[in-house]
């Protein structure tokens, strides 16, 4: 017995001296960023109304993570929406800090719907009827943050992410253009959900 404490010892050494660590994952279901519907009327305007106080009705004060009243470091969000894959739309992202300041230009782009169906609504799991994840992120219009955002696993008719650190903001808000459901190949409905990642 005492051999095989001294081995598992040893072997506990060697992991740490090799650098290994052990990563503590906040685990949080998908929550709703943007309710799905129709692309937004009116968009931000940084120029007049850019600060807290005028943020969007529709933005939202991000769940809090691990630390309770704090939030994890990292935000995935993901889209879902439309009647058909291939279907187009444009998004934009902005945060707020708590309780004042500016709004914080994150980035924006664009998206397409793939294949792969929703089935069920993740905030109510109610049945989704012709309606499709976005498999294709791509960030078109230029990035502001602090550090990079990233696309992940786009293209592959799965369901792409974007994801970045949130930095201690406090409130995010998603806008949707560019998805007339009348128009062309345009989406019409979409919603978007975020996850705390870390």
């Amino acid at each position: 017995m005492r051999r095989i404490l001294i081995a598992v010892v040893i072997a506990a050494a060697a992991v740490i001296a090799a650098g290994w660590t052990y990563q503590n994952t906040y685990r949080a279901e998908y929550q709703v960023l943007r309710a799905e519907s129709d692309e937004d009327a009116s968009t931000v305007t940084l120029a007049s109304a850019g600060d807290y106080a005028n943020k969007p009705a529709a933005a939202i004060r991000i769940a809090p993570g691990p630390a309770g009243d704090g939030h994890g470091s990292e935000i995935e969000l993901i889209f879902c929406g439309g009647d058909a894959a291939n279907d187009t739309f444009s998004w934009r992202i902005y945060a707020w800090r708590r309780g004042n300041g500016p709004a914080a230009y994150v980035a924006s782009g664009t998206g397409v719907l793939g294949t792969q169906a929703v089935v069920k609504y993740v905030d109510t799991a109610s049945a989704a009827t012709s309606k499709f994840w976005a498999d294709t992120l791509a960030i078109t219009g230029g990035q502001h943050w602090l550090t990079a955002v990233e696309v992940k696993d786009s293209g592959n008719n799965r369901v792409a992410k974007l994801v970045f650190d949130f930095f201690g903001y406090d409130w995010l808000y998603c806008e949707i253009t560019s998805a007339d459901g009348t128009t062309g190949i345009e989406a019409g409905d979409i919603a978007v959900y975020y996850s705390v990642v870390n």
